[in-house]
């Protein structure tokens, strides 16, 4: 980002960051981190991403911490909570937040149940209300969407038919999504 904003051919305001599972993950991290990023596409980004931990479903905390899987990317203290996620002070809801007011879409598989798209699903229903506090439209929502049925308000949500990461389909959706909050095409 840093260097985009010194290319005169690119509208930094309209950057938009995009990745699939571990970088699913480092997507939100990264737009909650830096406010530059106009916008956020995190697919399948599950636990440590937009996956509410407490729901205990598909991959968990106790995974993703264990000594002989990815330790190395999260603090260690996170492990503490591996027994019981409902005992931690946070949860996705409160990373999907951070995000408002800029646009964000979370995309998944419905068969990807290592990711939990439900999980993904209610940690943005738990986050409307900071949308809305910001003036934005958050999914507006709370009853599970089809697949194949995006929704793409400022929060937006979408279940392919399919597994884990995105399919060419979806980049449809994608589009859609930043034509519509970017204002452009």
């Amino acid at each position: 980002m840093d260097y985009f904003e010194t290319d005169p051919q690119i509208d930094a305001k309209k950057v938009a960051l995009f990745g699939v599972s571990r970088l699913g993950k480092t997507v939100l991290w990264t737009g909650t981190r830096d406010q530059r990023f106009g916008m956020v596409i995190a697919s399948c980004s599950g636990e440590g991403g937009a996956a509410l931990s407490r729901r205990l479903y598909g991959e968990t905390i106790d995974h993703m911490t264990h000594p002989t899987r990815y330790f190395y990317q999260f603090a260690g203290n996170w492990r503490n909570y591996k027994d019981d996620p409902s005992k931690s002070p946070v949860d996705a809801h409160m990373l999907i937040s951070l995000m408002a007011p800029r646009p964000l879409l979370l995309q998944t598989g419905d068969t990807d149940k290592w990711s939990d798209p439900k999980g993904e699903f209610l940690a943005a229903v738990a986050a409307a209300p900071v949308y809305e506090l910001l003036g934005k439209k958050s999914l507006e929502t709370d009853i599970y969407p089809a697949p194949g049925v995006p929704i793409l308000n400022d929060l937006g949500y979408f279940r392919h038919s399919g597994g884990h990461g995105a399919m060419p389909s979806d980049y449809e959706i994608f589009i859609r999504f930043m034509k519509t909050h970017f204002d452009i095409f």
